[in-house]
């Protein structure tokens, strides 16, 4: 007896595929440029590392509300621990030191203080945060998804098309990058029984490859662009039509996210500049983290 297993459609984004049951293709395209201009803001905004902390936990929980698959997630993991690294050792031990810091330790004439490692937490925790929006945004948006976006915001096509081609080209790269890991499986590299330094070395030897691709694809473009006679301008004294971005309508939906989103930008604007809960005195993961350290500030 066999049995049949149902067959999930996908639909292509900038990072990989999104299936078409999935509620973001529900909403106005501008809605996904508007997520990425506006909710990009929250950690640059937010300086307590628990509130970053929880904004990553619920950008998490939108990735499976919208049906994004987690394993996405994965292959950037290797990735944030890299910068966490990098960013634990600038300022661990080159973040330098000023009269009234809390000094841990000393290492020679490096000095580890609290004020330092403090700044790891925050500005992790904050980097850590925005990655997920903007993992989020190449996986649910397309590239007519973003010159649709940037299109009704009335604003020239040179831009629109200018933005599409450099989200396009993130998508390219990442399939490239993703060729030459299965280039290496294919010839029995195992990158996950590698070292930590030896990761980051391969890592970093991805980038030559990568940027060679970028600038050969850059340079096809543009031949192609020019033997079709295309010019950013259109033809003088006629409007450039914009018939994809006819097709889409404002819904209810789409306002009420418009909505929450900046109802959010504004809350968070509020508490920053009037009120003391988002300064990083009042931190209740430094004050943990502090007492750890045994550090009395």
């Amino acid at each position: 007896m066999s049995t049949s297993s149902k067959v999930v459609k996908m639909r292509r984004t900038l990072l990989g595929y999104l299936p078409l049951e999935s509620p973001m293709h529900k909403f106005h395209p501008l809605i996904k440029t508007f997520f990425l201009l506006i909710v990009s803001a929250y950690p640059l905004l937010i300086d307590p590392p628990e509130w970053n902390l929880t904004g990553a936990i619920v950008m998490i929980i939108i990735f499976v509300i919208a049906r994004v698959p987690l394993r996405i997630l994965k292959y950037y993991t290797a990735i944030m621990l890299n910068i966490f690294w990098i960013i634990f050792i600038a300022y661990t031990f080159f973040g330098g030191y000023m009269p009234g810091y809390h000094i841990i330790t000393k290492i020679g004439p490096i000095i580890i203080s609290w004020e330092n490692i403090m700044m790891v937490f925050v500005i992790y925790l904050r980097m850590f945060f925005a990655i997920l929006v903007i993992i989020f945004f190449l996986s649910i948006a397309r590239e007519r998804d973003v010159i649709v976006g940037i299109r009704a915001l009335k604003l020239p096509y040179v831009i629109a098309y200018t933005v599409g081609l450099a989200f396009r080209s993130i998508g390219l790269s990442i399939i490239d990058f993703n060729t030459i890991r299965e280039a290496e499986k294919a010839r029995a590299l195992d990158i996950k029984a590698l070292p930590l330094a030896q990761k980051i070395k391969k890592f970093g030897m991805y980038i030559v490859p990568l940027v060679a691709l970028a600038l050969r694809r850059t340079d096809e473009v543009s031949n192609a662009l020019e033997s079709r006679g295309f010019k950013f301008t259109g033809l003088r004294g006629y409007k450039r039509t914009d018939y994809i971005v006819s097709k889409y309508k404002f819904q209810a939906k789409d306002y009420v996210a418009v909505i929450v989103m900046i109802s959010i930008l504004t809350l968070i604007l509020y508490l920053k500049y009037f009120t003391p809960y988002m300064s990083l005195h009042n931190s209740i993961l430094l004050k943990i983290l502090s007492r750890f350290f045994e550090v009395k500030t």
